[in-house]
């Protein structure tokens, strides 16, 4: 037995499985100049296309996604689409800072987990499939379990703050670096949750960072004290030649190191402390390690690093152009952000992202919110998009929905991911196989089966055709195909060309003619998911398919 979750996205018509009288997040801090928010009303200004493109950026950002059928009034038709609310910006922001309430997360996690009375994960139950052996050294859970809540979650603060915690724990600045002998899965758990906690208190960055300066995590990656003051300079200053600071810091620092395999990679004391004060960035003396870590939390450069790093996750490099760059991460970071969210609604809301900026999606950004907007569920067990999802994504190196095998693998790199989304000839073709033949090809999971009693983005959970589109012309069938994947509809030739291949395709034809009136062309009944799946194969092998476009 499976437990069935209801799709819960539209977050623009509700604040999703929330309490809208328990807003927590901060909505105070508004960046100007380049990273000024777009408005509601210009959002209502663009066309209704444009709108759901946006919506779907916004929310696909955060690996979240929203259908067709839920953001347009269905009843209008898809020639003309109409959304439903006019408030989708201010109801997204508005969720974003909601949080649910502990029953409400009890009954979710309950559900991703399988929790027995006791709290202990049931796998029998459970709707996602995991990794459950504490003692294997490649664990992968504490990477799994984040994006199953980030997927399952209403749109709420507690799925922004681990999505925010996802994203931190893959920047250079909390990367636990999984790849290193001396790493294992628990600092992945630990960085997690260390993160996860500063972020639901609002925590404020100078104090994350000077907080997670001296955690176990952090010196398993650093390991040595010169090393630790170097990285420090590296990751939260952006201040790479700092040989003579660094000798000094690790001075600092000498009464701390790492020990070996054997005895576990575990933070000691000398019992040696240094005594010397030593000038480091050229007009601060420290003693010890704890004096270091005051500088770098208290230093002026430590607030335009975050955002950069941030930045260089969200807005793709654009060549030479450093005053673009300077000017929008100087926006943020002179509008004085005291916490992450700060930072990241900043950059999310932005009119200059939302409107402007075009980039790669990474994989999360692209395959997951399309589970939501092709309404799938996991018992619908399609090949390599099962109950097993977030295992083949970070654990199954033989899996082509492998994230290691496009070069985006999870908390692993020292580095943290690159600024840019692989795009060479062996992690993009991963990257495409695994969207068109696991995900969009996939037929498994959009057809008419009525044995499952699971609905999708097709057919009702009887396995019949939905009244809205069983009631559409098929030039309009096409166009919601589109929009559902695309979000734009299918050009005139593009329409042409496709009724083509379903009329006359090597699986045979897909069409007949109306009833009612034989000079109207009309799908077959029961092969509505056939001209998806073809339509879908038309649609992977578009370049635009695996981008954030530009509305301008």
């Amino acid at each position: 037995m499976r437990f069935k979750l209801p799709l819960i996205i539209a977050v623009s018509m509700a604040v999703l499985g929330c309490d809208p009288g328990l807003p927590e997040g901060g909505n105070d801090f508004a960046a100007g100049g380049s990273a000024v928010a777009l408005s509601q009303g210009e959002f209502n200004t663009l066309a209704p296309e444009q709108q759901y493109m946006v919506a779907n950026k916004l929310l696909g950002t955060m690996f979240r996604g929203v259908s067709v059928e839920d953001f347009f009034d269905m009843n209008a038709g898809i020639a003309n689409p109409q959304p439903k609310s006019s408030n989708f910006l201010a109801d997204t922001k508005t969720a974003l800072q909601t949080k649910l309430s502990p029953a409400e997360i009890l009954a979710h996690d309950t559900i991703i987990d399988g929790l027995d009375d006791e709290g202990n994960p049931d796998p029998t139950v459970a709707k996602y499939r995991f990794d459950d052996d504490p003692d294997a050294r490649q664990n992968e859970r504490p990477k799994q379990l984040p994006l199953a809540r980030i997927k399952e979650y209403p749109v709420s603060r507690d799925v922004f703050v681990h999505w925010m915690a996802y994203v931190l724990m893959n920047t250079i600045m909390f990367s636990p670096a999984e790849e290193m002998e001396s790493t294992d899965y628990t600092d992945v758990q630990n960085m997690f949750r260390f993160l996860v906690t500063n972020l639901e208190s609002n925590t404020p960055i100078r104090q994350v960072i000077r907080s997670n300066l001296s955690t176990l995590a952090r010196w398993r990656v650093s390991r040595s004290p010169e090393n630790h003051a170097l990285e420090a300079y590296e990751l939260y200053l952006g201040l790479f030649e700092t040989e003579e600071d660094s000798y000094r810091g690790g001075i600092a620092c000498k009464d701390l190191y790492l020990t070996n395999e054997d005895d576990g990679y575990l933070i000691r004391r000398t019992d040696f402390p240094n005594t010397v004060p030593q000038l480091v960035l050229q007009t601060n003396y420290v003693t010890t390690c704890d004096d270091l870590y005051e500088v770098i939390a208290g230093h002026p450069l430590l607030i335009p690093r975050v955002v950069e790093v941030i930045y260089n996750y969200f807005v793709e490099l654009r060549g030479d152009n450093l005053d673009y760059r300077r000017n929008y991460i100087n926006s943020i970071a002179n509008s004085n952000p005291e916490t992450f969210e700060d930072i990241f609604m900043a950059i999310l809301f932005s009119r200059e992202y939302l409107l402007n900026v075009e980039r790669p999606r990474s994989v999360e950004e692209n395959l997951m919110p399309m589970l939501d907007t092709l309404q799938w569920h996991p018992d619908e067990g399609a090949g390599e998009v099962d109950e097993q999802i977030f295992r083949r994504m970070t654990e199954f190196s033989n899996q082509q929905i492998y994230m290691d095998g496009m070069g985006w693998a999870t908390a692993k790199y020292k580095i943290g991911r690159l600024p840019d989304v692989p795009l060479d000839g062996l992690s993009f073709a991963n990257y495409h196989k695994s969207m068109r033949e696991e995900l969009l090809m996939n037929r498994g999971y959009y057809d008419p089966s009525a044995t499952r009693g699971i609905a999708n983005f097709l057919y009702d959970e009887n396995g019949d055709v939905k009244p809205f589109i069983d009631s559409m012309s098929l030039n309009d069938f096409v166009d919601y195909l589109f929009m559902s994947v695309l979000q734009r509809k299918a050009d005139a030739n593009e329409k042409a060309d496709l009724i083509d291949v379903f009329a006359t395709g090597v699986t045979g034809n897909h069409l007949t003619t109306d009833p009612d009136d034989n000079t109207i062309t009309i799908v077959r009944v029961g092969r509505h998911d056939e001209i998806a799946q073809i339509t879908f194969d038309y649609i992977a092998r578009l370049p635009e398919f695996y981008y954030f476009r530009s509305v301008n």
